[in-house]
């Protein structure tokens, strides 16, 4: 034999150690081997075994050596030794391996047998316990299952990119986000989502280039673009982690732009809380200005209804007991005069009353109409004749022409009757005795209040020859409870006849307003449309 050396190998240079050098190596080899094995012949008959603490078939070896593999094993391996047998029958060469599951004491372990033809012709099949390793690996399956679990379901977009900057994973967030589906954006540079080019990318860069840990567990802003090209701004947080094939790098991305808005919302309103407080105080004082002015018009209303009402009530029962006085007494004229004076006050308070009663049907929307076709001229002619004797009085004449078309309109004869009542009411308030009112008729479209379309209109333009109208007043005069400059001034009434009169125009689809002349005078226009079909 050769004197030992510490560069021989027992198993590469056998032949260079004695039988039993050989052997002891052996031995110590299949000691110190934690596996389990079994030797048997070709037609199954088991000749020799290693035990180990690991693993066993749970037989004494005086139960199974000799015997058949069918006797002397478990269940659970004869199906695995015969099928091992027939595969190295045909494949001696060749290792047979499979991994199988037991039960010990309830508790499911599980092993890893490999079957090999050794060189007398026997087969050995070696049994290793890789229970552990089974455990680890289903472990890290449901880890893993749950890590996927959670990224693909986060609120979030995470990434998966590669030192090259590839992208290796992309989550639903980011397919939603992004509006790229996972397959479109694998293996596809970062920059098809973050080009470089944009604000803020610089860290991102930097780390992959350099590798920097600068970065790490730090959000950096920057702009990013969706699959429609629209950039948005979003929050880049960047992480590590090592794998056989090198760094790879997570990265989180948070939309961010509703975030931008509020921002910019703050920042506006700080740097004009100013500017807000002065226009909210402003728009305060306005409206308390508004309030104050519609509290004082209805004090005055109510102040003016008042006076209009004691007025006609006074007269009608100071003449009821004056003449109750002098019935025997006074002549048969001087008893008509206190009659008539009874009947006019009755008939003003009555028609003080029909106002009211027309502004609450108004207001709740019960005031009734029928809509006819009808001619304006014939409607003014109408008025003109109930107000003959005060006109004839006061030397005032109503001046339009007469011939010609009917200026007809579908309307409510009795409700633009008391229109035009109230229009020419208000003028005599006014105007100077031994003047004009003149009436002209005006065609054109307009939208009425309550459509979008133009409608073919046709209506009247009624001018007086007093002071006009304060500008500030054109459009209050129509207003409830308000009244001209000029009426506070010193003519009595109740501000309601003008309210009435634009509020039946609304509900006929018309228009009512007032201007002031050039020369002088105010002017009163009415339009109504000439066809309410049309407003369909």
């Amino acid at each position: 034999m050769n004197p030992f050396k510490t560069t021989d190998r027992i198993w590469q240079t056998p032949r260079s150690f004695s039988p039993d050098e050989v052997l002891r190596e052996l031995e110590n080899l299949l000691r110190s081997n934690p596996d389990f094995w079994l030797k048997f012949t070709t037609d199954g008959r088991i000749v020799d075994y290693k035990p180990s603490r690991y693993l066993s078939i749970s037989k004494e070896p005086k139960d199974f050596l000799g015997k058949h593999l069918s006797v002397g094993l478990p269940d659970y391996l004869i199906g695995i030794a015969t099928e091992a047998i027939g595969y190295l029958n045909e494949r001696k060469n060749q290792v047979f391996w499979k991994e199988y599951e037991y039960t010990i004491d309830g508790d499911v372990r599980y092993a890893e047998v490999r079957f090999v033809v050794l060189y007398d012709g026997h087969i050995m099949s070696t049994h290793r316990d890789i229970t552990e390793r089974k455990r680890l690996e289903t472990a890290f399956l449901e880890s893993e299952s749950r890590f996927l679990s959670m990224v693909q379901n986060a609120a979030d977009s995470i990434l998966i990119i590669s030192a090259e900057g590839l992208i290796q994973f992309f989550n639903k967030a980011a397919e939603r986000i992004f509006g790229y589906s996972q397959e479109e954006v694998l293996g596809k540079n970062i920059e098809i989502i973050i080009p470089s080019n944009t604000e803020g990318t610089e860290n991102l860069q930097e780390y992959l280039e350099n590798g920097s840990n600068s970065s790490i567990g730090i959000g950096s802003e920057l702009v990013a673009v969706r699959k429609s090209g629209e950039k948005f701004p979003c929050e880049l947080s960047i992480g590590q982690f090592k794998t056989k094939h090198g760094p790879m790098f997570t990265g989180i991305i948070r939309d961010i732009s509703h975030r931008k808005m509020q921002e910019a919302e703050l920042y506006q309103y700080r740097n004009h809380l100013e500017d807000l407080v002065e226009e909210q105080t402003m728009a305060l004082k306005i409206a308390k200005e508004v309030a104050e002015e519609a509290s004082y018009a209805k004090s005055l209303f109510l102040a003016n209804i008042s006076h209009e009402l004691k007025t006609p009530i006074h007269a009608i029962l100071s003449y009821a007991e004056l003449g109750e006085e002098k019935s025997g007494l006074s002549s048969p004229e001087k008893l008509k005069e206190y009659f008539q004076i009874i009947d006019s006050s009755g008939k003003r308070l009555l028609g003080l009353l029909e106002n009211l009663l027309d502004i609450a049907k108004l207001e709740s929307g019960k005031m009734r109409y029928i809509f006819e076709k009808h001619s304006l001229k014939d409607t003014i002619k109408h008025v003109i004749s109930e107000m003959k004797a005060i006109l004839e009085k006061r030397s005032i004449q109503i001046i339009f022409d007469q011939s010609g078309e009917r200026w007809e309109a579908e309307f409510d004869y009795e409700r633009i009757q008391q229109v035009l009542r109230n229009i020419f009411a208000n003028a005599l308030k006014f105007i100077p005795d031994q003047t004009n009112i003149e009436i002209t008729s005006i065609e054109r479209e307009f939208i009425p209040r309550k459509t979008k379309n133009y409608v073919q209109g046709i209506g009247l333009q009624i001018r007086d020859y007093g002071p006009g109208i304060p500008p500030e007043d054109l459009d209050k005069i129509f207003e409830k409870f308000i009244q001209s400059k000029q009426v506070k001034a010193g003519t009595k009434g109740t501000g309601l006849g003008l309210s009435i009169s634009r509020e039946i125009l609304n509900d006929h689809d018309g228009l009512l307003y007032a201007e002031n002349h050039p020369d002088g005078g105010a002017v009163f226009s009415l339009l109504l449309p000439r066809n309410r079909r049309d407003l369909k």
